[in-house]
């Protein structure tokens, strides 16, 4: 079941929507032969993920190489060759060259490339940009080229105006065909110049201003520029805004975020001083506490905190945790959580596990106790339900986010060695075996001192069972019942309770009933009880020994006409020792 529920939401998120791009609509001679300067600007962007989720995956796809699934080994490399968007090239008043994207196309990366691509096939790409500073509320990112790159002189104008509703606009990025990053130009009109809308269906918030409009954006064109035709630019073509969105369920319904908002951003993210880190870090915990103490689940509110490196490194633990003790409605939230994102529903199972390290029932009452640090990294206290947790904050991209949590989240690899370990101890312990047989020794009160005792469970719910103490006496019943499992390090323990009937063949008891000369007597025949424990061991995988004690409860033939205590002696308790093996 785990093994299928991965492969599930591994194809999710590595089979892009197969897209055809669309061929821009005719335009002005001179408008299509300035776009294929466009290309030297606008780029694909390709992330690769942190080590640790790598190093998860890795052994996902080992485990799934041995079963012989060959296709979601497939799905699993091409989950981890990177997803991409686009981004275009912006240039500062100093002539310094950057990347501008989405938020949304980087959040999830340890490493950023990018690669232009010219009408000619031609390919240039540039390892390792830096992400300077993003902005999850607005969905934009800026990244910087690594020392030494500049593939061009200066970037994309900004438009020098505001955007007009019916006007042309045009689209550059690289949607996906299939799997692969394909060059598309666009064209589109305005429909409106300012457009706002809820954040959600159950948040209010109004999000926006953004510019509406029905140049083509599809899947990996995120992070390209919306573009109007202005002249004495290099190109014949300004940035109006950042591709971002598209409407659900609307004809041609396209996002972008517009150029007075992104060049808000460039310039707060350009010009930050280590002066205000201390302000921005407590505006960030307060935030954070005041989400703690909803009444509900806050692992969502939690994640958004994570930093890259913080999910990373606990995320193979935080898995077996979630997948281990995790209710129907946490898995329900990972699974649609990755339809948005694998590595942001990794990010959500490392919250879950500090959510259920910190929660004692009721609602989480959090109060930052005692914040420690200079610069770009603190130690941050808090007081949650009366108990102190020790945290770690580092600035990422700008932001402030968690590098450690308590000592559930700080990266500790032996978690996953102990957890790994139980596991195959569970295993070998075999305690979810759903086939039980086990015979032995059994001592019959006011009936026999010895006996064969003999049993088999089927799914721990039903079964049959017997003794035999020779010719004179021998039983046979049927039972349903509960078994529990308990393990315990290299022990498990399994106490059950079960309910049946038996039939007792009692040569006493059939000698007195061929005297009668009043009627049939009933068949021998009991209601009984029974209540045991079996012990099992990872030594010897299977083997397990055992004890039962039964009670006859109810003996259907004590209830006949005529009663001679002389002969009419059923079995009523019954003690037995055993060994046996689990299948």
């Amino acid at each position: 079941m785990k093994r299928c529920f991965f492969m599930v939401l591994i194809l999710i998120a590595a089979f892009p929507v197969c897209v055809f791009s669309q061929q821009p609509s005719a335009s002005s001679a001179p408008a299509a032969a300035s776009a294929a300067a466009l290309r030297d600007y606008v780029g694909v962007l390709n992330q690769s993920y942190h080590p640790g989720i790598v190093a998860y995956f890795e052994k996902v796809k080992a485990d799934l190489e041995k079963q012989g699934e060959s296709n979601a080994v497939k799905a699993i490399d091409l989950f981890l060759g990177g997803s991409f968007g686009s981004g275009f090239i912006y240039s500062d008043a100093a002539g310094n060259l950057y990347v501008i994207t989405n938020n949304h196309v980087v959040a999830q990366a340890h490493t950023l490339s990018i690669t232009f691509e010219r009408p000619d096939g031609f390919k240039k790409k540039i390892e390792n940009l830096k992400i300077i500073a993003t902005d999850e509320e607005i969905d934009l990112a800026i990244l910087a080229f690594p020392a030494g790159e500049k593939p061009v002189t200066h970037g994309l104008s900004f438009l020098s105006r505001a955007i007009e509703e019916g006007e042309d606009v045009f689209s550059a990025g690289f949607p996906g065909l299939g799997i692969t990053p394909i060059w598309q130009f666009g064209r589109g009109t305005v429909s409106n110049a300012s457009a706002r809308f809820p954040k959600s269906l159950d948040d209010s918030t109004m999000m926006g201003p953004y510019i509406q409009h029905t140049a083509q954006v599809d899947p990996g064109n995120s992070g390209g520029p919306l573009l109007a035709l202005q002249r004495n630019v290099p190109t014949g073509y300004a940035v109006a805004g950042v591709n971002t969105l598209s409407g659900l369920r609307r004809q041609a319904a396209n996002y972008s975020i517009p150029v007075s908002t992104t060049q808000t951003f460039i310039n707060s993210a350009l010009n930050q001083k280590p002066e205000t880190y201390r302000a921005a870090l407590d505006q960030r915990l307060a935030k954070f506490t005041e989400g703690l103490g909803v009444n509900r689940a806050v692992y969502p509110h939690i994640a958004e905190y994570l930093s890259g490196a913080c999910i990373g490194e606990n995320a193979e633990y935080a898995m077996m945790e979630m997948f281990e003790k995790g209710s129907r409605t946490v898995r329900r939230a990972f699974i649609d959580k990755c339809e948005d994102s694998v590595v942001g529903a990794m990010g959500y199972a490392v919250a879950w596990t500090i959510e259920n390290s910190v929660r004692s029932g009721g609602a989480l009452r959090a109060v930052t106790k005692e914040v420690i640090g200079v610069g770009e990294e603190y130690t941050v206290v808090f007081t949650i339900n009366d108990k102190d947790v020790s945290s770690k904050w580092v600035r990422e991209y700008g932001n402030w986010r968690i590098r450690s949590f308590g000592t559930i989240a700080a990266g500790d690899k032996s978690l996953v060695t102990k957890k790994e370990s139980q596991r195959e101890t569970a295993k070998r312990l075999r305690l979810d075996s759903g086939i039980h047989l086990e015979a032995g020794y059994a001592y019959l009160f006011d009936k026999a001192p010895a006996a064969f005792y003999a049993s088999a469970e089927f799914f721990r719910l039903v079964g049959a069972k017997m003794y035999v103490a020779g010719p004179d006496f021998w039983s046979i019943g049927a039972f349903t019942g509960y078994r529990w499992d308990i393990p315990a390090g290299k022990f498990g323990f399994m106490p059950y309770g079960r309910v049946g009937f038996e039939y007792q063949n009692d040569e006493d008891y059939n000698k007195y009933k061929s005297k009668d000369t009043f009627g049939s007597f009933p068949i021998a025949v009991s209601i009984i009880g029974q209540a045991g424990l079996k012990v099992t061991s990872s030594f010897v995988p299977g083997l397990f020994l055992g004890t039962a004690f039964q009670i006859n409860a109810i003996n259907v033939h004590t209830f006949a006409g005529l009663r001679n205590d002389k002969y009419d002696k059923p079995m009523k308790f019954g003690l037995a020792v055993t060994a046996g093996y689990a299948f």
